[in-house]
């Protein structure tokens, strides 16, 4: 059962700013700025924490690809799509580029491994943004993040064997637009954009190295008391203080109707 610690501070414009526990644990939220939770009072907050199933470890991924001497990382970066330097252990940049596959599916299974999706469409939710899905915005336009009760299909993509032939690689193919793959370009560098790109006519070993991804275990996982909490604007990622490493993260709430 969660509960509620109010600020050490009278002031009436304070009053809202709460911490959570969960028994002996403090809850910290994975953000930079946001920190606004959609509840009113501290007997409706259980209806607004959910806990996350253990299973949900086992649907996290990272897509990687190396360019010259480098090996990036497919990263939600300010909710916009890039490709990233591989990140230390214990940072943002690990939470960044780590997804949870969902499967597309009526009556999904409740538990599958990251080989069980190759044929499948999945929609790929950032691991610190649950209820957010990465999204394409049209042939040669960039990714971004939508909210998932705004999406359009754009976030729907199959999971392919990789177009460049090699072993233990994937490509991401449009689940609206065939021949279109999510694509990031030959020999670039940190920060470059991703984008919805098609196939030519003739095979290209440039964009099918481009459009090809390692897909691994997530560079993140979740800690075993992890709970998603509805915000104002996105929802919220918890989990106890002390679980955290170099991230950044709240441990007070400005909890409101």
């Amino acid at each position: 059962m969660e509960q509620t610690e109010t600020i050490q501070d009278d002031r009436h414009q304070y009053a809202s700013i709460q911490a959570i526990l969960y028994g002996p644990y403090l809850l910290a939220g994975h953000t930079s700025g946001d920190w606004n939770l959609k509840t009113g009072s501290a007997e409706s907050l259980s209806d607004s924490i959910t806990p996350i199933p253990a299973s949900y470890n086992e649907q996290l991924i990272s897509f990687s690809q190396d360019s010259g001497n480098l090996t990036f990382v497919l990263t939600n970066s300010n909710q916009s799509i890039t490709m990233e330097e591989y990140p230390k252990s214990g940072t943002d940049a690990c939470l960044q580029a780590t997804f949870r596959i969902v499967l597309n599916e009526s009556s999904p299974s409740e538990v599958f491994g990251i080989k069980d999706v190759i044929g499948k469409s999945v929609m790929l939710e950032p691991f610190d943004l649950p209820g957010m899905l990465l999204a394409q915005q049209g042939t040669d336009g960039s990714l971004a993040v939508t909210n998932s009760a705004d999406d359009d299909g754009s976030s729907i993509f199959r999971v392919v064997s990789g177009l460049d032939g090699k072993d233990g690689t994937v490509s991401l193919e449009s689940g609206s637009q065939a021949g279109c793959y999510i694509y990031s370009g030959v020999n670039y560098k940190p920060g470059q954009s991703m984008k919805l790109s098609c196939e030519s006519g003739s095979s290209d070993t440039g964009f099918n190295q481009g459009a090809s991804f390692v897909m691994n275990k997530g560079l993140s996982e979740y800690h075993p008391i992890s709970f998603v909490a509805k915000g104002d604007k996105r929802n919220f990622l918890l989990a106890p203080l002390h679980s955290f490493r170099d991230e950044f993260y709240t441990i007070y709430f400005n909890i409101q109707a």
